[in-house]
């Protein structure tokens, strides 16, 4: 009797395995873990928010008087998209929800698909991969199916916070609608995933991939804020974000608007898949140059050299803290009615600590409470970049020279100081431009303090990294990260629900007044300051007496 053939003989089991599908298990393995975590925030924070808009608003003349209250703002509507049927419960969490949540998922997911696609390339583990049983588009195929795992269960744990919601008292939307609507927050990740991935393909080094994806994502969110706050509806049909916005789920269901999104992310899919088979290895579409003229500028220090490295990088943010600063502040006057609502008072008055703050200031303290966070992003990423260098083993070849570990640390924690100094001072020049335009009349000297008021919460995160770096290097954007994170959603779920003071004294952001709003509290800034310098200070100590670690 003939053998069988040996995959003929295999179990199922065994077959999901195979050395062919490594690639994807163990990227799943790892995107599983982030969704998982992406998904349960998400969730809480809608849980939270929907039983909160059901407590305060609980009959249909309050939700009513509210809907005249947000509907039609101009400066709301582009944060949060254009109001529709408010009065509801279902509107109201579509307008709360389903841009920020997009947005939200699109960013975490051109982190992942960047990070999978070329940051494992870039470590040299994906060589790895390709040396076994597979091809380099098999393995990008693999690569997909490992995050469209993560993505399914992102999904699963939204759509289970959604139906939740859709049980409590007189919320008022059917399963069906529940689910939809959780299949539009997925939908920006699912995007932006794509994007990521195809920009993977086109640059050489990941930082190029990432700047690149996320300069995409600033087009889009930009072209879908501006459809939102003009007469230029439009726009939204030539926006990835705005397709997901005339989904409408739950008050007016477009089904077909997933047409042009299914469409966008199977061809840029596609796209990667083939260019994966047309580059080759530690190699982009866009290659660099093989010869070029040599340029010595800004290398005779270490401190030189790492601002060479990362002026483009630095750059980018202040452009991106300057351009958000200046069009809030173009939005402020147009925004600032909604403070004016009774109703709306006693929800702003949970961050402005007075409902009596004129309207202006009150939104102007938002848009600074909104940039401080993009700062701090800009801090858990350079503190990212700086544990990378020591991973990659970059950090050996400055200090096989006559320079001390502490000369290297100092350099480029001052260079993140810098940055974040800057940053601050440009959002509260930017705002003031952007006021100055509509005649709003808010002084720049005001804005000055604003954006200094903001400095001394930013560099706390920074003290925690530096902690982290000393410590647990490992852990290191986790912990950075994962500070601002929790700060956010403390402060957003305190908008709604009596939180207990010990916890949400834990919220860097809750130790800081919202200036211009209030006036800055200068005692908790020095504070702040003092304890970001102090965990500063033992993380550079026991960076000096540690080894060097790899990934």
């Amino acid at each position: 009797m003939s053998a069988l053939p040996l995959n003929a003989a295999e179990p199922p089991a065994k077959l999901l395995r195979s050395p062919k599908t490594t690639a994807g298990r163990f990227i799943a393995k790892r995107t599983l873990r982030s969704s998982l975590i992406l998904g349960v925030i998400l969730s809480l924070y809608m849980l939270i928010k929907a039983s909160s808009y059901i407590k305060a608003y609980p009959s249909e003349i309050a939700r009513q008087k509210l809907a005249e209250s947000l509907g039609g703002n101009v400066g709301i509507e582009a944060l949060l998209g254009v109001a529709h049927r408010i009065d509801t419960v279902s509107g109201y969490l579509t307008w709360n929800f389903l841009c920020l949540i997009a947005a939200t998922g699109a960013i975490w997911a051109l982190v992942v698909a960047t990070k999978t696609f070329r940051g494992e390339e870039d470590a040299g583990r994906w060589e790895l991969f390709l040396a076994g049983q597979t091809t380099p588009r098999r393995a990008a195929i693999n690569a997909f199916a490992g995050l469209a795992s993560g993505l399914l269960l992102l999904y699963i744990v939204i759509a289970l916070a959604v139906l939740s919601i859709g049980r409590l008292n007189n919320a008022g939307f059917s399963d069906s609608a529940g689910l939809f609507f959780s299949l539009s927050l997925v939908a920006g990740a699912a995007e932006f995933m794509a994007v990521g991935a195809v920009a993977s393909q086109l640059m050489p080094v990941r930082s190029r991939a990432a700047g690149v994806s996320a300069a995409v994502f600033g087009l889009f969110y930009m072209v879908r804020l501006i459809a939102d706050s003009t007469t230029a509806h439009w726009l939204l049909n030539f926006s990835p974000l705005g397709w997901i916005e005339r989904l409408q789920p739950m008050y007016n269901a477009r089904p077909m608007w997933l047409l042009p999104i299914g469409g966008f992310v199977i061809v840029l899919i596609a796209t990667a898949v083939w260019l994966a088979g047309r580059r080759d290895l530690y190699e982009g579409i866009v290659a660099d140059k093989d010869t070029a003229t040599p340029k010595t500028s800004l290398l005779h220090s270490p401190l030189a050299a790492v601002l060479r490295l990362n002026c483009t990088v630095i750059a980018g943010w202040l452009a991106a803290v300057a351009a958000i600063a200046f069009l809030y502040g173009e939005l402020a006057k147009s925004a600032a009615q909604i403070v004016d609502s009774a109703s709306v008072k006693p929800l702003l008055s949970r961050l402005a600590q007075s409902a009596h703050t004129q309207a202006v200031l009150t939104f102007l303290g938002f848009t600074f409470f909104f940039v401080t966070l993009v700062i701090m992003v800009y801090v858990a990423n350079a503190l990212g970049r700086m544990r990378s260098d020591e991973a990659n083993g970059y950090l050996d070849n400055f200090l096989v020279r006559p320079l001390s570990r502490l000369r290297w640390l100092s350099g480029r924690v001052l260079l993140i100081v810098l940055g974040v100094i800057v940053a601050c001072l440009i959002s509260a020049v930017a705002a003031w431009a952007g006021e100055a335009s509509q005649h709003v009349g808010v002084s720049i000297r005001t804005l000055l303090l604003a954006g200094a008021n903001n400095i001394a919460p930013t560099l706390l995160v920074l003290g925690i990294g530096v902690f982290a770096y000393g410590i647990i290097p490992r852990l290191t954007s986790l912990l950075a990260y994962g500070a601002i994170g929790w700060s956010f959603l403390v402060t957003m779920l305190s908008s709604g629900l009596n939180i207990n003071h010990w916890l949400l004294d834990t919220s860097i952001f809750h130790q800081v007044a919202l200036a211009p709003a209030v006036n800055a509290n200068w005692s908790t800034d020095a504070v702040l300051l003092i304890v970001g310098l102090v965990l500063g200070v033992i993380g550079a100590v026991r960076f000096n007496q540690r080894d060097l670690q790899g990934d």
